[in-house]
């Protein structure tokens, strides 16, 4: 005979208490709940930004409002007109007819009342304001009540 037997012992093993606490923390969960959560932020950012981006003038007295939803037209440094996302065009008459066609159609999704006759304007801060002039007027001749200039704080105050 070998091993245990042979020295006529019988072999222990020591037995775990399972009263002790445990005391390392599992941080795994948190780390997946975090990158997942990134992950999903910066999914639906970007979705939740209305308009064509651009640079938008920068203004000392900076009124931050919430969004009602109303119609966004944007002027890119190039002079290209946007409706929401959608490019119509450099500015000429017959898109500027087109942005008002839009814009009527938009105001169709604005539930509120008091803003069926807004629109957000944004124009990109090199962009000279021959070009955005006539976009101005197009939206006045429409018969809006209040065009929201799109700008952005300047830091440093």
């Amino acid at each position: 005979m070998s091993g245990p037997a042979k020295r006529g012992g019988v072999r222990h093993v020591k037995k775990l208490a399972l009263d002790s606490p445990k005391n390392d923390i599992n941080v795994t969960p948190l780390v997946d709940v975090c990158l997942v959560l990134l992950i999903i932020f910066m999914v639906i950012t970007p979705m939740m930004s209305r308009g064509k981006e651009v640079k938008l003038p920068k203004t000392e007295f900076h009124y931050n409002r919430k969004d009602k939803m109303q119609p966004v037209i944007a002027i890119d440094r190039d002079g290209i007109l946007w409706y929401e996302k959608i490019k119509l065009g450099e500015v000429t008459p017959n898109t500027l007819a087109q942005m008002s066609e839009s814009i009527k159609r938009g105001w169709d999704k604005v539930k509120d009342a008091e803003n069926q006759n807004r629109v957000y304007l944004k124009a990109d801060d090199s962009l000279p304001y021959s070009k955005v002039y006539p976009v101005l007027m197009a939206i006045n001749e429409m018969g809006v009540t209040s065009i929201d200039l799109g700008t952005n704080e300047r830091e440093g105050q």
